[in-house]
């Protein structure tokens, strides 16, 4: 291998970045399933659907496309609501809410683990975060003694949370958003991966019904292969709408109307194919090959969540007897990139996450196919192999 990561940087995005040097990428979590195979309309009427974004307003596309996103996720408070903007990419939507969060002095607390760009890009507005672990989601009365502790403005969650599918359902969200709404604190999530949910939630109608401060954030390029041509919907209520829309006019004017078109085309074209049924077959596919490959080998599966069907996969490494980043620089020899689970625990990684990596499936499925075969073989011949016992990435690390 010719190109080697830097892991000085410390971060998963650099993995991922990394990742895109090699043959054998299962680290990035958006979607490059193909879309020749799967959604080939929407590529041969590419010319046309320019066309319909040179003459439709810019406002029109976006109620369009947040109209069509409502229907094909069955989010009947979000058809209806009036208070959205729409960024590129939803980093460019977390740190918005940082910009915001930072203007009212506002502490936050942020789910651990978690993917730990959110955590960057909000300290990098110099949001004081405190970290609220997964488990305390399941003890309504530990959770309101933590917010009230450490005197939180805002609670940010992931649902489902990314890497571990961890779900926050129905009645959860239920208990959630009452009791942020009595504490008078702000409720923050990040709905990346809504289509991973086997049964879907409305956030948006629970949250307006109960009148609590709240802003949403979604991404579609987790599910669409649209080469990175993403949008997310940011959606805020009304009381925090003045402020937010501010911001968000001082960083852009729009976002890019053809990027809309053509995702509001995947929408629709996904829709014909079954929905959200359809990416879950997907999905399924590809759990099954990861599921087979892996067997015989000393790597499993860490944690599954019952609620989700998640297109990253957490994986339990602690019988290899090598680290997170022990196993990922030696996977690297072989031209595989995974992430290490350290960094996902943003505010304890020093502890934390050792016994972990993750590992994508939306990729094309002959590419995928190779990539795991090959993430099979490299751990059949761990085996073998002499690792030494401190790596250059663990001796950074420490």
């Amino acid at each position: 291998m010719n190109l080697m990561l830097d892991y000085k940087s410390q971060s998963l995005t650099e993995h991922e970045v990394f990742g895109l040097s090699v043959k054998y990428n299962l680290a990035d979590g958006h979607s490059y399933i193909s879309a020749k195979t799967h959604f080939r309309g929407v590529l041969f009427n590419l010319p046309d659907l320019w066309d319909s974004a040179v003459e439709t307003p810019i406002p029109q596309m976006e109620t369009a496309f947040k109209e069509v996103f409502a229907d094909y996720f069955s989010l009947a408070g979000l058809k209806n609501h009036k208070h959205f903007s729409v960024c590129p990419t939803a980093s460019n939507s977390i740190d918005i809410v940082g910009a915001w969060a930072r203007s009212r002095n506002l502490k936050v607390g942020l789910v651990e683990p978690t993917f730990d760009n959110l955590a960057q890009l909000l300290r990098r507005r110099e949001v004081v975060l405190e970290a609220i672990p997964e488990s305390v989601f399941y003890d309504l009365g530990l959770l309101e003694a933590l917010i009230q502790d450490r005197e939180l403005g805002a609670l940010f969650m992931v649902n489902p949370n990314n890497p571990t599918g961890f779900v926050i359902d129905a009645v959860m969200m239920k208990n959630i958003t009452e009791l942020c709404c009595r504490l008078n604190i702000v409720l923050i999530l990040d709905t990346s991966f809504r289509f991973c949910h086997k049964t879907p939630v409305d956030e948006y109608a629970l949250l307006i019904e109960k009148g609590v401060s709240f802003i949403v954030l979604e991404d579609t390029g987790k599910q669409w292969p649209t080469l990175d041509a993403k949008a997310s919907l940011l959606s805020y209520s009304e009381d925090l709408a003045q402020e937010i829309r501010t911001i968000y006019e001082e960083i852009y004017l729009c976002c890019s109307n053809f990027v809309l078109k053509v995702i509001i085309a995947f929408i629709e074209a996904t829709l014909k194919r079954g929905g959200l049924a359809y990416i879950h077959s997907i999905i399924a596919k590809h759990t099954e090959m990861v599921l087979s490959q892996l067997k015989g080998t000393r790597v499993s599966i860490a944690s599954t969540h019952p609620h989700s069907a998640m297109t990253v996969m957490w994986l339990d490494i602690k019988r290899t007897g090598l680290s997170d980043l022990e196993l990922t620089d030696y996977l690297a020899t072989y031209d595989v990139a995974v992430l290490p689970g350290r960094y996902f625990y943003w505010n304890s990684h020093e502890t934390a996450g050792h016994d972990r990596i993750r590992i994508a499936l939306l990729k094309p499925d002959e590419q995928f196919s190779f990539s795991i075969s090959r993430l099979r073989q490299a751990l059949l011949e761990l085996e073998t192999v002499k690792i030494p016992e401190k790596t250059n990435m663990e001796s950074v690390s420490e």
